[in-house]
């Protein structure tokens, strides 16, 4: 149990230190949201450890480390893992590509709100790069799919 948790914290504040990773401005609009990534695998495979509180932590973690609008990304990652755990059942199940496909269904729905209450706040950014960044999750899932399900399998042991 405790190596579990162990696993969850190490894999959310390594998903932190990605997201936070200084990049060149080209490649940042593309950079997948790992921290998203990493609450979506913990939020459906190990739902009584990382579930919406978890998701609403990590969210204040990122809003923090970010200096953004705080409780967004809590609010939204909050979000996110409600619509995995009320759809674990047959997201758990699902082959590999569906699975990506409907992260990026979710990560749209995430960018979605985060643009409409952004455009409130400031101004409005491209719609372009909100996309491209749920073809990056969707192509980063299958990834952090393997290296974090190979991980939980050695902390259950």
């Amino acid at each position: 149990m405790t190596t579990s948790w162990f696993a969850i914290i190490l894999t959310s504040i390594a998903a932190l230190a990605l997201t936070l990773l200084p990049l060149p401005a080209t490649m940042q609009l593309h950079n997948p949201q790992w921290l998203l990534l990493t609450i979506i695998f913990w939020s459906l495979y190990r739902p009584a450890q990382a579930g919406m509180i978890y998701a609403w932590i990590a969210g204040l973690m990122l809003d923090v480390a970010t200096n953004g609008l705080l409780g967004l990304n809590a609010l939204l990652f909050t979000m996110t893992a409600f619509l995995v755990l009320s759809l674990r059942q047959r997201l758990g199940v699902a082959p590999l590509l569906s699975q990506a496909l409907l992260i990026a269904g979710f990560t749209l729905v995430y960018l979605m709100v985060a643009l409409w209450v952004e455009g409130v706040a400031t101004d409005l950014v491209s719609m372009a790069t909100y996309l491209s960044r749920a073809l990056s999750n969707l192509a980063a899932w299958p990834v952090v799919f393997f290296l974090l399900s190979r991980l939980a399998r050695i902390s259950e042991r």
